[in-house]
């Protein structure tokens, strides 16, 4: 949908699907650990997860923590799977009044040393004044993507180590 093309008299709101990939030098087992939102933590600069359910950090179906997104509100987000078997995981946020998402993660194995996580945002807008939030989200998704790698691979690089998560 064209910047824009949203139609405020009908109440058709923005809607994308974007997808991307993001090239790790760490094995798929040790990749899939970094999205998660107790994992995003060691890559995310402000990331702090409030678990609401349960209340104590952990990685399951079903688990449903906030975390505040500037500039637009405190997104509640549920995991609605988590499949370290197969390297997928998947959550839902909401943003009262602004904008609802679903986020799927697949980490894949690139030999034994390395992996890749393909990555796909659906995104709703639930408001007029969202809309555009919306569309400029996949108008910059390929320099999000590209800021995934950065961050990730200073991670790698640099942070924490990923043993004992």
């Amino acid at each position: 949908m064209p910047r824009g093309d949203h139609d405020a008299d009908t109440g058709q709101r923005a809607h994308i699907k974007s997808s991307g990939k993001v090239d790790m030098t760490l094995p798929a087992s040790e990749a899939f650990l970094l999205f998660s939102a107790q994992g995003e933590r060691r890559w995310v600069a402000g990331w702090n997860p409030h678990y609401v359910h349960p209340v104590n950090p952990c990685v399951q179906e079903g688990a449903v923590f906030q975390t505040l997104k500037p500039d637009v509100g405190t997104a509640t987000w549920v995991q609605t799977r988590h499949d370290p078997a197969s390297g997928c995981t998947s959550f839902v946020y909401f943003v009262p009044d602004h904008h609802v998402a679903q986020v799927d993660v697949s980490v894949t194995p690139i030999g034994t040393e390395r992996s890749r996580a393909c990555v796909t945002y659906r995104m709703t807008s639930l408001s007029l004044h969202a809309d555009d939030f919306v569309l400029a989200f996949a108008e910059t998704f390929e320099a999000f993507m590209a800021d995934w790698a950065t961050t990730i691979q200073r991670h790698i690089e640099q942070g924490v180590p990923l043993d004992g998560m």
